[in-house]
């Protein structure tokens, strides 16, 4: 990861990927768990067989802030905490 990672764009990068699964808790809660990491990785190998690098480059800074973070449950307030922060 290059720079810092706020959880408004880890959302913004997540939202078209949202999979009804992790990634899907991910954005929604912010929660973190075992199954995340693979999911983001499988994504990944996705986008490139798509040849869409700009965006396996965003879904690193993700996994990058996944693993700093490391498993966590649902974050109380995590869509109201972002949407907060943008006003």
């Amino acid at each position: 990861m290059t720079e810092y990672v706020t959880e408004q764009q880890i959302r913004d990068i997540l939202r078209p990927y949202r999979d009804g699964g992790p990634i899907s808790r991910l954005y929604a809660t912010g929660e973190i768990t075992e199954h995340t990491i693979p999911a983001l990785v499988h994504l990944m190998a996705d986008l490139d067989c798509d040849d869409r690098d700009p965006e396996i480059d965003q879904i690193k800074d993700v996994l990058d802030y996944v693993t700093q973070v490391g498993c966590r449950p649902p974050v109380t307030r995590w869509t109201t905490a972002v949407a907060r922060r943008q006003k």
